[in-house]
């Protein structure tokens, strides 16, 4: 064991209550700057970040879109609008159901004159029955039996009126009746030719012409039916509705 002199200073290994204190101190005063740094550190560190990082690419300017206005060519009352203001509606939807029963009547008026028409052509194209032939043969042999007799009355009329035994006037009646006897026999007889040759070519192609004519009449009917609706022609969105159901 070293035993220290006199003249030798003796530096103790305990701290004592001054030294704490100065410790304290230091710890104290330096907690504030280790913060600041590193409020310092995460401000350059963000600052660095948003000046060096990719700005995103802001483009201006006006788009325009295509403004469709629809409206029904046919008359009518507005039945349903399926749709509504902003609605995205695609191609070929119904944005409007309108109704119109005159017209509707009316196409089922065409279809009744069509199934005429077409009655009509079916006749003329099989020709005459053979009833019918018969029956006009009928009226020609009633219609010249009525002439012979008229013929005979004339002549037996004639002679007395010559003779002086019947007056004129009698004459000429039994002259009208054999006239008529006559046309009767000639109406009779084209009657009869015309239900044996049957329907004529004319005939024919004016049974036709009436069919297709009612068919025309019932394909300008439907096409004003078929604008009863009226359709979207590309997808859209529906921007304003200036009608509503009534």
């Amino acid at each position: 064991m070293d035993i220290p002199t006199s003249g030798e200073e003796v530096q103790s290994t305990s701290d004592g209550p001054s030294d704490r204190q100065d410790k304290n101190t230091r710890t104290a005063t330096r907690a504030p700057s280790i913060i600041v740094g590193i409020v310092a550190a995460v401000v350059v560190a963000l600052s660095v970040f948003y000046l060096l990082r990719p700005e995103p690419l802001l483009v201006q300017g006006e788009v325009d879109a295509t403004r469709l206005d629809m409206a029904a060519r046919v008359d009518g009352r507005v039945k349903e609008i399926p749709v509504e203001r902003g609605q995205n509606v695609p191609a070929n939807a119904v944005l409007v159901r309108i109704d119109n029963p005159e017209t509707v009547a009316k196409l089922e008026q065409m279809r009744a004159a069509m199934a005429v028409a077409e009655a009509q052509l079916a006749n003329v194209l099989v020709g005459t029955r053979v009833e019918t032939i018969a029956a006009r043969k009928a009226e020609l042999e009633r219609a010249q039996a009525a002439l012979v007799l008229a013929q005979k009355t004339f002549d037996r009329t004639h002679t007395l009126t010559e003779q002086g035994n019947s007056p004129q006037a009698r004459l000429d009646q039994m002259t009208d009746a054999l006239h008529e006897s006559e046309r009767a026999v000639d109406q009779a007889k084209s009657a009869y030719d015309q239900a044996v040759n049957g329907y004529t070519k004319e005939e024919r192609a004016i049974a036709k012409a009436n069919v297709e004519k009612a068919n025309a009449d019932i394909q300008s009917v439907q096409s004003i039916i078929d604008q009863l609706q009226v359709y979207a022609p590309v997808a859209s969105q529906v921007y304003q509705r200036n009608v509503e159901p009534c």
